[in-house]
């Protein structure tokens, strides 16, 4: 898949313009933490490439709006989607997208970079949006790392993020959650316009 056809089949299934941004961050930050772990020579599979960690992120949520009422059906419509599309079972796609609700579904969990990246950024990328609409010029540009680290610090901010898929960011990517938090708030903050923030 490339990024033309995972937007076709997120715009096809989901209506919803808030949760469409939320999967434009997160596939717009998949790429920026692959950028980010290739120039820091850090990427263990090369074989992957940037469209890759960004077409996951944009479709990992696609089948949300049909099953935000039965959460263990969450991705496995998605599964289904991609399979038709030609995405094969052994493929990495398809495999991440595997790992994403796991404890629900009862697949494997995350496993590779590119699965726990998914994992560690998309409970981020809400929170960032959190800590922007608190802000007097709602405009994620006026949002700093150190408001952030704040606010992360509050529990009952933003308590329905949850904070330990992000936490473990150091143990299972090498990145310390400054730099990840960095990375994830410059990306989002470069593409402000598409977010709407």
């Amino acid at each position: 898949m490339n990024k033309d056809s995972a937007l076709n089949l997120l715009h096809s299934n989901m209506q919803n313009a808030n949760l469409r941004k939320h999967c434009y961050a997160v596939g717009i930050t998949m790429g920026a933490i692959y950028d980010y772990l290739s120039s820091q020579n850090k990427l263990e599979d090369k074989s992957l490439d940037r469209e890759t960690w960004e077409v996951l992120g944009i479709i990992h949520d696609s089948d949300y709006e049909i099953t935000k009422e039965d959460w263990n059906r969450h991705t496995l419509l998605t599964l289904d989607w991609i399979k038709d599309l030609g995405i094969d079972p052994t493929d990495h796609l398809y495999r991440a997208m595997q790992s994403h609700n796991a404890k629900r579904t009862g697949f494997a969990g995350p496993q590779t970079q590119m699965e726990w990246a998914l994992e560690c950024v998309d409970e981020l990328t809400g929170f960032l949006v959190a800590c922007t609409l608190v802000l007097p010029s709602k405009k994620i540009a006026d949002l700093t790392l150190e408001s952030v680290k704040k606010k992360w610090k509050q529990p009952a901010f933003a308590k329905g993020v949850i904070r330990e898929q992000t936490d473990q960011v150091e143990e299972k990517l090498g990145i310390d959650f400054d730099t990840f938090v960095n990375v994830t708030l410059k990306s989002m903050q470069a593409n402000a316009e598409v977010l709407g923030l």
